[in-house]
């Protein structure tokens, strides 16, 4: 019922962040890959040619990222959004163009960068920066643009490339994009200067809250009714007037990069990208080796769309309740029991389980690791501390493929590599618990400890 109240205090907010996870899916694998086929015969580029583009693109995307990303720390939302959107629309445009392979470099480079990074940026950072208390369910309703894009675009898609061609459907694309989705953004925030505002540099007021939070406690639930979900908003126009916008500049949170913490907790950052795009670029060779038909999987994503919505919706209570960081070093079980799934049995019916437990944990992820940034870090670093656990996670993504490819060339068996999946999350996850322990790090922006307090 929480949810419904949200919705009714802020609903505005929470549907621009919607719009741009699901604005998201211009630039996503799972769209682009829909014209591999008809570019590929266009330009006369064989699939492993074009993975070699792909992925050199999605990793130069990564890299950029946090360099714009941070950008975002001292840009108007609204502002930042609407350039990131004509980034994309052009995006589209340059690559209905593409005549040769640098051209299309181009293209895609925009989308992977603009979509995939920067649009899912926006949708997460904003409803992060302006919500406080009931943080993680707006999150999970922020983010539920993307399973909808997933489960809508396609077959969109589809039905565009096989009226218009593949030229035809990137221009289609752009014009929504300038037409539909800027105005829709606009209309959406413009009067709301709290939610557009720069975040000012004194952040103490959530800082108490996600300190309170890691110990199992809410300083603003103390403060207001348990039945009153109003967000707290943590930032104004006013203070952004105020705010010394030359502390973002230089080297940003020094002390995060720089901790124990962050160096135990990156292996769990990178787990979920690393292994599910490297199982579902290898399905085929996966179905092949258990006498599956490749069938199963493919319905599997269904189910793996649905799940990832409960995870999404079942992680924004807990993570309002307990706190982010504390829920963070165990969001890897159900990915790692669906790892054990696949490896142990080679029957078909194993298929829909393995895909379930698979898009709980994605879904999970996708709250919690936006909901952890503001427990670490002030408001006004936000953005630029996100952006570049993006980009880790996204070079991750990157690696999963090539290295299980090379498993597999090596003639590795599966169940030994599914086995040493399983494995290699069981120490992150250990990695990321010992991270959580006294004395490893305490965010900045927190209050000294009480010399009585218990952790």
């Amino acid at each position: 019922m929480e949810f419904f109240h949200l919705l009714r205090q802020s609903p505005r907010p929470l549907a621009f962040g919607a719009l741009h996870s699901f604005g998201s899916a211009f630039g996503q694998t799972f769209l682009i890959a829909l014209f591999v086929p008809f570019i590929s015969q266009s330009l006369g580029i064989n699939e492993t040619g074009f993975a070699n583009i792909y992925a050199g693109i999605t990793i130069a995307s990564a890299a950029a990222l946090p360099f714009i990303g941070r950008m975002i720390d001292r840009i108007d939302m609204l502002r930042y959004s609407l350039l990131v959107m004509v980034f994309l629309a052009a995006g589209c445009f340059v690559t209905s163009t593409s005549e040769n392979i640098p051209v299309l470099i181009a293209g895609l480079f925009i989308l992977r960068f603009a979509g995939q990074g920067l649009m899912s940026h926006v949708s997460m950072t904003s409803i992060a920066r302006y919500f406080d208390r009931n943080r993680g369910r707006a999150l999970a309703i922020a983010a539920f643009g993307f399973p909808m894009a997933e489960a809508i675009m396609p077959a969109i898609f589809l039905a565009l490339i096989a009226g218009l061609g593949w030229r035809g459907a990137f221009v289609t694309a752009g014009i929504v994009i300038l037409l539909v989705m800027v105005p829709l953004a606009c209309w959406l925030v413009r009067g709301n200067a709290g939610f557009r505002a720069v975040p000012a540099h004194d952040s103490s007021a959530n800082s108490a809250a996600a300190d309170d939070k890691t110990n199992g406690t809410s300083s603003i639930a103390k403060e207001q009714p348990a039945h009153n979900i109003e967000p707290t908003h943590t930032n104004n126009a006013t203070d952004a007037v105020k705010a010394d916008r030359h502390q973002t500049e230089g080297s940003p949170h020094p002390k995060l990069f720089r901790s124990v913490y962050i160096w135990l907790s990156i292996p769990m950052l990178a787990g979920q990208p690393l292994v599910l795009t490297a199982l579902f670029f290898h399905q085929s060779v996966i179905a092949s080796q258990k006498n599956i038909d490749l069938g199963w999987f493919a319905a599997g994503f269904t189910l793996f769309a649905i799940t990832s919505v409960i995870g999404a919706f079942g992680s924004g209570p807990l993570i309002d309740k307990f706190g982010a960081r504390r829920l963070f070093p165990w969001h890897l079980l159900p990915l790692m029991m669906a790892v054990i799934v696949l490896a142990m049995t080679s029957t078909a019916q194993i298929i829909p389980v393995y895909m379930a437990l698979a898009g709980f944990t994605t879904g999970f992820a996708t709250t919690l690791r936006t909901a952890i940034v503001p427990e670490l870090v002030p408001l006004h670093e936000i953005g630029s501390v996100r952006s570049s656990l993006t980009a880790i996670m996204v070079l991750a993504s990157s690696a999963g493929p090539p290295i299980y490819g090379w498993l597999f060339a090596a003639s590795v068996n599966l169940p030994s590599i599914l086995i040493g999946t399983v494995s290699a999350m069981a120490i992150a996850t250990l990695l990321s618990w010992l991270a959580e322990r006294p004395g490893f790090y305490r965010p900045p922006h927190m209050a000294q400890p009480q010399a009585a307090r218990a952790d």
